[in-house]
């Protein structure tokens, strides 16, 4: 062949390749930019794990998909086998194959933290694996970081399983003890710097209002701009406009964490009042009260004055001041108090408003000295903590009807007021005709059930050094036994 001719043809090659490149160096260069500006790509979406980013591109096409489904399976295998070690290693596989499939987060963190951690009888290992489940579901926050679902279910684990499991007063000790810093880390609502905390609703507190500050900054699952069409976007469970339950939670978390101080709740530790007591009920107002001036909508669209059609724009909080709630459409009132007892928003603004007054956390802590002095068998100082205690307290509520005339205040107060009457007849002494209360004692009289998540009541009065978790750790007295101990 002609040497002209193949040097012509190189030349041609070359001039195309060159051409070619530029055009896609060029399409490269502008779809980055696009990428940037609308914050799309796995990068934006969150953290990138190379290892699974690798495995997805040797799997590419149907085959990452039937791989995947084969490991949902054998996960399922190992949990029926109890080969718990093997079901983690097969989760982490899923993972890396689907990092952005946000129901294997939940699923399979749930599922450790929930159904494996059941599985165990010693506390320590259920805390060990609620621990592996929490911190499976923090690493899809950093790899869906976008995610307000799973910011929450973050959340909620530490909120539930730790707090209102039938160990709690135990886990809650083995989380205090807990040297794991970046365990016990959360962001500060107010002021977004992270803080180590030592209580596990502290905590859920912390992740609950990030992830509404995460809808409220407009992040969602697949983090779409208004033109962007996804053929199969992700759904958002939470944070949807109407979803009240997830916009309360930060004020749940809140609050247990200020009931939480003044009792016994976590093992051999005790109770906390003064000043500090006083400021975690004023927070769990704020987030109360920030719950009840959120604007939501009515479901329904009514026809106004001027003949147009519209939905009415509903505050919780309307409910708790008759001067506003009067100014509502008939619509509006229905709604606002439909919504309020569905929260029991009344109740709670009312606690947190009455707890945090001087006389309030006063009470509480002569409610719990009487406790303690009544649990070992010292009547003379129960008597007086509680007569003292209650004579308060009866102030109090003066001035808070929802919460006082609520059923969980009557039961909480009606306990007392038994244990007070108790100790009055073990000294011997009649019952005053103006005991505080009294009309509370039949109800208490009949109700044996015992307050899960207090030391007190669960196990009795213990030291401060006592070990958690059975095994080692025994019971410290916290003063001489003077009679028999009291079953409730």
């Amino acid at each position: 062949m002609n040497p002209s001719v193949n040097l012509r043809k190189k030349i041609v090659y070359m001039t195309v390749i060159v051409f070619l490149f530029a055009v896609m160096y060029g399409y490269t260069s502008w779809l980055t930019e696009v990428k940037k500006s609308r914050d799309l790509g796995e990068a934006a979406i969150g953290q990138i794990d190379t290892g699974g980013f690798m495995m997805k591109l040797f799997l590419l096409g149907g085959f990452r998909g039937i791989v995947a489904d084969v490991l949902w399976i054998r996960a399922e295998e190992h949990k029926r086998d109890h080969d718990w070690d093997r079901l983690k290693s097969t989760v982490d596989l899923i993972t890396k194959l689907q990092p952005h499939f946000l129901s294997i987060w939940t699923f399979q963190g749930w599922n450790l933290a929930y159904n494996v951690s059941v599985e165990w009888d010693a506390p320590e290992d259920k805390y060990e694996w609620i621990k592996q489940g929490i911190k499976f579901v923090q690493e899809g926050v950093r790899k869906n970081r976008h995610s307000p679902d799973l910011l929450w279910d973050t959340a909620w684990f530490y909120y539930h399983k730790i707090g209102f499991a039938d160990e709690a007063i135990i886990l809650r000790r083995l989380f205090r003890d807990d040297e794991d810093e970046s365990f016990k880390t959360y962001f500060d609502p107010e002021s977004g710097q992270p803080v180590v905390g030592d209580d596990n609703f502290k905590l859920g507190y912390g992740w609950f209002s990030r992830a509404v500050a995460h809808v409220d900054k407009g992040e969602n699952v697949s983090n779409a701009s208004a033109d962007i069409q996804y053929v199969d976007p992700a759904p958002q469970r939470k944070g949807r406009p109407d979803d009240l339950a997830f916009r309360s939670m930060p004020a749940h978390g809140q609050t247990r964490y200020a009931a939480g101080l003044e009792k016994m709740s976590v093992y051999g530790v005790k109770a906390r009042f003064g000043e500090l007591a006083k400021s975690e009920w004023a927070k769990a107002l704020h987030e109360w009260v920030k719950l009840g001036e959120h604007v939501f909508m009515s479901f329904n669209e009514i026809r106004r004055p001027d003949n147009s059609i519209s939905r009415d724009e509903i505050r919780l909080d309307d409910s708790t001041n008759p001067e506003r709630f009067s100014k509502l459409t008939e619509n509006g009132k229905y709604w606002t108090a439909r919504w309020a007892d569905q929260m029991n928003y009344r109740y709670w603004k009312d606690r947190c408003q009455a707890e945090m007054t001087t006389n309030g956390v006063k009470a509480r802590s002569l409610f719990y000295e009487g406790t303690v002095a009544y649990k070992t068998g010292d009547f003379v100082e129960a008597a007086a903590k509680f007569k003292e205690g209650l004579e308060l307290w009866k102030l109090v509520l003066s001035e808070y009807q929802w919460y006082r005339d609520d059923d969980l205040n009557k039961k909480d107060t009606g306990l007392i007021a038994w244990r007070y009457k108790r100790v009055l007849t073990q000294l011997g002494k009649p019952i005053p005709d103006n005991f505080p209360f009294k009309e509370l004692l039949a109800g208490a009289e009949n109700d044996k059930t015992l307050d899960p998540f207090d030391v007190l009541e669960m196990i009795g009065v213990v030291g401060a050094d006592a070990t958690p978790g059975g095994g080692g750790g025994g019971a410290t007295p916290a003063g001489p036994a003077r009679g028999p101990a009291a079953p409730k």
